[in-house]
C-alpha cells in the first residue's frame, strides 16, 4: 500500500474518530443548561400569598395547598377531612335516631301509667327510671352525643392545622433552595456544623 493509500485511510479515519469520539475529545463541550440564578428564582411570583393559602385551606379543604402547588398534602387533608365530615353527619343521624326512639319508649311507658290511674308526677318519675328499655336508649342518647361534640371538636382542630400547614408549605414555597447543612472536622472527636439558609426577598 502507498502513500497514497496511506494518506486517503488518514483522512477516512481522522473525521470518523472525531464524530463517535465523547465532546471531551472532540474539543466542542456541550454549553451546560442555564440555571436560572437566586434573584430570578425569587423574583416569580408565588401566586399566592401565605395568609391567602391560609384562608383558602380554611374555607375549602385542600385549596390552599393546591395554590401553591402541594397538591399531594392538599389530597391528603381533603380526604381526611371529607372523611370527619362524613363521620359527624352519620353520628348526627343516630344522634336522632336514638332520641327518637328513646321519646317513643318514654311516651309508651307514660301512656301505660296513665291507663293503670297513676297521674302523680312522683310516681310517674319512678317509673320512667326503673324502665330498662328507657335508660339504655338515654345511655345511647349521652354516647351518640359525646362522640358528636368530639368529632366537632376534631373537626375544628384539623381544620385549622390545614390552614397553618398551608401558612407555612407557601412560606417555604419561596424559597429556591434546600437548606443545606455542612459538617467540616476540625479535629479528631470535633466537627463544625454550619447550616446554609437562602433567604428571599419578601
Amino acid at each position: 500500500m502507498g502513500r497514497t493509500g496511506v494518506r486517503l485511510g488518514t483522512r477516512l479515519l481522522v473525521p470518523l474518530v472525531l464524530a463517535i469520539a465523547p465532546p471531551g475529545i472532540s474539543g466542542q463541550e456541550p454549553e451546560p443548561p442555564q440555571q436560572p440564578s437566586q434573584a430570578s428564582a425569587l423574583a416569580q411570583p408565588l401566586g399566592v400569598s401565605p395568609g391567602g393559602a391560609f384562608l383558602r385551606a380554611v374555607l375549602v379543604p385542600g385549596w390552599g395547598h393546591a395554590a401553591i402547588g402541594s397538591y399531594t398534602r392538599g389530597g391528603f387533608y381533603f380526604a381526611f377531612e371529607s372523611l370527619t365530615a362524613y363521620t359527624f353527619l352519620r353520628t348526627h343521624q343516630r344522634l336522632s335516631d336514638a332520641r327518637g326512639r328513646a321519646a317513643l319508649r318514654e311516651s309508651v311507658v307514660r301512656a301505660r301509667l296513665a291507663t293503670q290511674g297513676i297521674t302523680d308526677p312522683t310516681d310517674i318519675q319512678d317509673a320512667l327510671d326503673q324502665d330498662v328499655t328507657l335508660n339504655e336508649l338515654q345511655d345511647l342518647v349521652s354516647s351518640r352525643k359525646g362522640q358528636q361534640e368530639d368529632l366537632v371538636a376534631w373537626g375544628i382542630f384539623l381544620l385549622f392545622l390545614s390552614g397553618a400547614d398551608a401558612y407555612v408549605s407557601a412560606h417555604l414555597a419561596r424559597f429556591p433552595e434546600p437548606i443545606q447543612v455542612q459538617m467540616t472536622p476540625v479535629g479528631a472527636d470535633r466537627a463544625e456544623v454550619s447550616l446554609r439558609i437562602p433567604l428571599p426577598n419578601f
